[in-house]
């Protein structure tokens, strides 16, 4: 696991970095709270915050607080709080202010390990359910409530971003002919194709998938034609053998000053269009809900 250390003391630092390095965790070492926070917003790759209380400026209580801030958008964090106090009222503020642990100092050894341990079990079981609640388990792309908990996120934003939805061509066509398992078997692949290109891309459902990008619809247009004429470039290996696939795409832009409701509905007006004029195409819906289609023209094969 890896550790952010939040302690003023030289010997402090030392002491804890050394005890937790003999038992194999990476240690990040820091004397300030501020310099803490900077490294918690810097990398997502921090496990464990251990921190004191006492600090020159901003104290570790506060710090405590932004980081459940951050363990509160999905990203798993657990939090010691280190004091020498004893206090009863500083463990109880620890507590109230998002800790999930608090150790006296100086601290003793087996006591520590094992509440990383215990903070070791914890953290996997949030991850994993962090995963079944925002991870598709056949494709492994993020899934519908993901995206949209996304969209919402970036819709108070203003900024010009763009919607891509994606939809494989006859997918009922694959299930009935040669069954479930080759159905599963191309929605795996699409999966991880997608995922090559954008780790951004959700299942949305069925064979429908969904990507946000921070470009306008032109742009984005083109990002969806070079994905179409990859996926119809290789068939894709099912139990049934290989299959050659295609999908349709609808591309429409959200304006720094529309919501993206106005932007999901366009995509999928394109998309259908896309399905209408005959599969295997990509058609970009016009800004500002004029109704106007642009199909973008196929990749020439090298």
């Amino acid at each position: 696991m890896n550790v952010l250390l939040a302690e003023p003391t030289r010997i402090g630092r030392s002491i804890m970095t050394r005890m937790l390095e003999e038992e194999g965790y990476r240690v990040t070492a820091v004397d300030s709270a501020e310099t803490a926070l900077g490294v918690l917003n810097a990398s997502d790759e921090i496990d464990v915050l251990i921190t004191a209380i006492e600090f020159a400026t901003m104290s570790g209580l506060e710090l405590c607080w932004e980081a459940r801030i951050q363990a509160e958008t999905g990203r798993p964090l657990y939090v010691i709080v280190l004091s020498s106090s004893r206090d009863e009222t500083k463990l109880v503020e620890a507590l109230d202010s998002g800790a999930d642990d608090f150790v006296y100092k100086p601290p003793n050894r087996n006591e520590l390990l094992a509440r990383l341990r215990a903070a070791s079990r914890l953290l996997q079981a949030q991850r994993q359910l962090y995963r079944y609640a925002n991870f598709d388990s056949l494709t492994g792309l993020r899934n519908r409530r993901a995206f949209f908990e996304d969209l919402e996120r970036q819709g108070t934003q203003r900024l010009i971003q763009s919607v891509i939805m994606l939809d494989i061509d006859y997918f009922k066509q694959v299930n009935d002919r040669y069954g479930h398992d080759a159905g599963d078997d191309v929605l795996r692949e699409m999966g991880g194709r997608l995922a090559r290109i954008d780790r951004g891309f959700s299942r949305m459902g069925g064979e429908e998938f969904a990507l946000m990008v921070p470009t306008g619809s032109m742009a984005a247009g083109e990002l969806a034609e070079t994905i179409r004429h990859i996926v119809a470039a290789t068939p894709v290996q099912t139990c049934a053998g290989p299959l050659a696939i295609t999908v349709s795409i609808g591309v429409s832009a959200r304006e720094a000053d529309e919501t993206f409701a106005i932007a999901l509905k366009n995509a999928d007006i394109a998309l259908y269009a896309s399905k209408s004029a005959g599969r295997n195409r990509v058609t970009v819906s016009s800004t500002r809900g004029e109704g106007l289609l642009r199909e973008i023209p196929h990749k020439q094969v090298a």
